[in-house]
């Protein structure tokens, strides 16, 4: 029976004494089969020989699945399918090295025959791309990806963006399994020209598109995968104002906005996440903390005075963001005494939070929930989360706080080499003096008051 995926028994089934090989079915092809899985006999009770047959009984059986995955009507054509060439190729790479050179030459011969039928059903350039993947020890520009990306510290939303720029140019090219060699300048062209930019895309996510498949040329010439000193995906210049997006610009809330978020909407107040959006919303009106930074605090991180209390931010997206921030107004006081009621220094702040998505962040679900309360309660995209930042440094700065103090209250980098490299950071000290600085209007204040019962 198959097993996982590098035991020498996968493809094996035994029934009574006797060996078969086993294929399971993918599902969208049941109906066709009738079956959830193909068998075949191996004539043999010999595990070692068992091993030896199953090869080019396996290629057969994958063969036929493609040929009813690609038309499943005509069940006498056979299919083209990558999917199906890489498992051909990890059954060759197999017997090269177990030196079963007989079988290997079978399966070379079942493979080189249905590329000759592929070649008279889809053409001549879409068979030798296929029989090339089934048959060629080169890696395709997707395995290159995956070993570029998993030998690297990028958080898997990073990694996400990495493929999803592969995919798009693999699929402009219409080649699933494409190789290095296959990009040419002209094909980056192309694409830059008819596709990338014509797709109403933002200007910035055009760049990290760029600056992506940049990143992943470079390190294939560091492998000899490609050409040293030949990236076809550099000195690109695209319009900003060409490819400004369909989306508004980001900014800071309103103060109408403000009070429309903090007055609430009666139809979100029996929502589940309504439980905390409140007290998240307070916190990041104060601090001017990121989402996640907030979402992944624990109890033992904050410090509460008299007059103030103090919070560690130890999980931020960059160095500079590590740092103190304070809060000296009675609501984020209330909403940080409230939440640390009775819990052990261990315990969230946010309690109702689990970790989703990709990374594996608290802020997961609080991202998608603030995003629907906001649309509720009437106010417009080109605000999110991040606007709560963008009115803490617009108050600062209202306010003549010193550039380097708002910089390391909001968790940004000075731009000096003093600051950013020979300084230690910002100290609790300073973080509660910018902490009084953080004030609203007399409605808003009003607003946030009245939300924790002030």
């Amino acid at each position: 029976m198959a097993t996982k995926k590098g035991n020498p028994d996968q493809y094996l089934q035994k029934v009574g004494g006797t060996f078969y090989a086993r294929v399971r079915v993918p599902r969208t092809l049941e109906k066709f089969t009738g079956q959830t899985h193909i068998r075949r006999s191996l004539g043999t009770s010999s595990r070692s020989e068992a091993n030896l047959k199953k090869h080019a009984v396996v290629a057969r059986i994958k063969l036929e699945l493609a040929h009813l995955r690609s038309k499943p009507p005509k069940a006498d054509e056979p299919g083209l399918t990558f999917e199906d060439a890489r498992a051909i190729r990890e059954q060759l790479d197999q017997l090269q090295a177990i030196g079963d050179h007989e079988t290997q030459s079978t399966v070379e011969m079942v493979t080189l025959d249905h590329a000759e039928q592929l070649e008279r059903l889809y053409g001549h350039d879409k068979a030798r791309r296929w029989y090339r993947t089934a048959t060629s020890s080169d890696e395709t520009l997707t395995q290159l990806m995956e070993r570029w990306l998993g030998g690297s510290d990028y958080r898997e939303s990073t990694k996400y963006g990495h493929r999803k720029a592969l995919k798009e140019v693999l699929s402009f090219m219409g080649k699933e399994d494409a190789y290095p060699n296959d990009i040419t300048l002209n094909t980056v062209i192309a694409y830059i020209d008819k596709d990338l930019t014509q797709r109403g895309l933002a200007h910035s996510t055009i760049r990290d598109r760029l600056v992506s498949l940049g990143g992943f040329w470079g390190w294939m010439a560091s492998r000899n995968a490609v050409p040293k000193g030949a990236n076809p995906w550099a000195g690109h210049r695209i319009s900003k104002k060409q490819n400004a997006g369909t989306r508004p610009p980001k900014r800071a809330f309103t103060d109408d906005e403000l009070l429309a978020l903090l007055n609430g909407n009666d139809r979100v107040k029996s929502w589940p996440t309504y439980s905390y959006i409140p007290d998240l919303m307070l916190l990041g009106l104060f601090t001017g903390a990121r989402e996640d930074e907030l979402c992944s605090l624990l109890v033992g991180d904050v410090e509460t005075h008299n007059d103030h209390s103090v919070i560690r931010i130890k999980d931020s997206k960059t160095k500079a963001g590590i740092r103190w921030v304070a809060v000296a107004d009675p609501v984020p006081m209330a909403v940080l005494k409230r939440r640390m009621h009775k819990k052990a220094e261990s315990a969230q702040l946010f309690h109702e939070l689990t970790p989703g998505g990709l990374d594996d962040k608290l802020s997961a679900s609080s991202v998608k929930a603030f995003g629907r309360y906001r649309r509720v309660c009437g106010v417009p995209d080109g605000t999110d989360f991040h606007s709560f930042r963008r009115n803490v440094v617009t108050v600062l700065e209202a306010a003549r706080v010193d550039q380097v103090a708002t910089a390391r209250f909001v968790g940004h980098k000075v731009g000096t080499l003093a600051a950013d490299v020979y300084s230690q950071g910002g100290t609790k000290e300073s973080a509660v003096e910018t902490a009084h600085r953080v004030t609203y209007g007399d409605k808003v204040v009003a607003a946030a008051r009245a939300l924790v019962g002030l």
